[in-house]
């Protein structure tokens, strides 16, 4: 697929001497960008499987919060016994 756009004189000295850094041309360097960009998952997608196994676990939201405030208190009491 060929694609056109138009960006900011700014802009595009700002790609050129990205893409100069990397030893690319300005097309390569969009297309990276492109490319990294589309296969990149969303945050959504990462915090899927997490949610996943939070649901299964049948912890609360409010269980959740206790044990990160207990973890919280035992790493700062930890932190100053040192």
């Amino acid at each position: 697929m060929e694609v056109t756009i138009s960006v900011p004189p700014k802009i595009e000295e700002i790609l050129g001497r990205k893409a100069a850094e990397k030893g690319q041309n300005i097309k390569e360097f969009i297309e990276t960008l492109v490319e990294r960009q589309a296969v990149k998952p969303s945050l959504d997608e990462i915090l899927a499987p997490m949610r996943e196994d939070f649901a299964k676990s049948g912890m609360t939201e409010d269980d959740l919060d206790a044990l990160i405030k207990s973890e919280r208190r035992g790493m700062r009491e930890e932190k100053e016994a040192k």
